[in-house]
């Protein structure tokens, strides 16, 4: 394996495992200490809404200034601030304000940090290893999911709070450490002094504007965000409908899910799809839709038992990282190098937007309308969906290809 991919893989390891870990301990401190949902809810709202508004300008930076510069320095302050966090909570200075505020500054390094991987992979590895390079990042992204919140749960359990961010500055450290060993070629990067960042950001977004293939790709990113955000939605109040116990249901609900996560991308890993990323793009989301589709429609028929869902979601884990990895890897391979980091700041906030928006709208629709309806329902509106973007994304592919040989 490209010995740069090795060293940035096993920093997002370390770091996303650390992730959950604080996630973890953070939902949970909260709510023991001030026993108010509302007050978690805030506290999770503001890890991600940060990243909401900075893609657009992170973008930017990551493609005026030295990617791996930015890394390393996010996941330095990253360390920083949950160690400080650390001291403060031993000695029982921890307040929710100093809480919130911490978990703002966390949420503006991830801003910077998280599209700044999918801008550095084209630049250490070959095109036609992209997609298996995307999917190895998915590969670790789904065993943190799986193995994260387990151990950190176990920690927690047995050992408190304080060695959960004592683990989690650890891990910010460490993958800095992995990360500053990383080659990366040079880009002709734009003096600073040249033009100012808001110009930079337009520049991005009139370069996006005006390529419609690449306009298709960014919507099929917020539809698919969007859907995952109804999934999360969904998966509490439906587990309360099934056989056994919600909070296991809930458990092997996500382990299932994250389970699809890992194998999708291990198979991406051995047998690459590259070449064949629009049609697993497409195709992906119309399985996604026909998946949700069934779910709603076997919960309407009547059937509780736990397993046949299960199989659903493992199903729908792997198609959502099927999808994921084709986008990526298609941006990859169309978008310039030296827009690269504009392009994934921009998906970056069309992911985050999309996800807290649908929890946000699913959760208000359950109140009037039955879970395994809506279910059914997004299933039905992906299908078309993903067939009319297939359709629209091939027409304009092949608009741009004649362009070209015209010119």
């Amino acid at each position: 394996m490209n010995r740069n991919l090795v060293l940035l893989l096993s920093g997002q390891l370390i770091s996303q495992i650390g992730d959950k870990f604080h996630m973890l301990a953070v939902a949970f401190l909260v709510l023991k200490t001030t026993g108010s949902p509302a007050k978690m809810g805030l506290v999770l709202f503001c890890s991600v809404f940060p990243g909401m508004l900075l893609g657009f300008i992170s973008g930017a930076f990551l493609d005026r200034y030295n990617r791996k510069t930015i890394i390393i320095g996010a996941d330095l302050a990253r360390g920083l601030i949950v160690s400080s966090v650390s001291v403060l909570f031993y000695f029982g200075a921890l307040s929710f304000p100093i809480l919130i505020t911490a978990q703002l500054l966390l949420s503006v390094c991830t801003a910077f940090f998280d599209p700044a991987i999918p801008a550095i992979i084209p630049q250490i590895v070959k095109r036609g290893q992209l997609t298996r390079a995307n999917s190895q990042t998915q590969f670790v992204s789904g065993i943190s999911t799986i193995v994260g919140p387990t151990l950190g749960g176990l920690t927690m359990a047995w050992a408190g709070y304080l060695p959960v961010f004592i683990i989690n500055a650890g891990s910010y450290l460490f993958s800095a450490g992995f990360e500053s060993f990383i080659r990366l070629p040079a880009l002709e990067h734009r003096a600073s002094g040249q033009t100012k960042i808001v110009d930079d950001i337009i520049e991005g977004c009139r370069y996006v504007y005006r390529r419609n293939c690449l306009m298709v790709i960014l919507i099929m990113v917020g539809v698919i965000h969007f859907f995952v955000g109804s999934i999360e939605a969904v998966i509490p109040v439906l587990a309360t409908d099934l056989k056994g116990g919600s909070a296991e249901n809930i458990g092997f609900i996500q382990t299932f899910f994250g389970l699809g996560s890992v194998i999708a991308a291990l198979f991406i890993s051995i047998r690459n799809i590259k070449d064949n990323e629009v049609l697993f793009l497409f195709g992906s989301v119309f399985i996604v839709g026909l998946l949700l589709f069934l779910i709603g429609v076997i919960h309407m028929s009547g059937i509780r038992m736990v397993m046949p869902f299960l199989i659903l979601f493992l199903a729908v884990g792997g198609s959502i990282i099927f999808a994921g990895t084709s986008f990526r890897s298609i941006l990859q391979k169309e978008v310039d190098d030296m827009m690269m980091g504009r392009v994934f700041g921009f998906v970056s906030s069309v992911g985050n937007i999309s996800i807290p928006l649908a929890i946000l709208i699913f959760g208000i629709l359950m109140e009037y309308i039955p879970h395994n309806a809506i279910l059914a329902t997004s299933g039905l509106i992906l299908l078309p969906t993903s067939i009319l973007a297939y359709l629209k994304y091939t027409e304009t592919l092949s608009e741009q290809q004649q362009g070209k040989s015209i010119v």
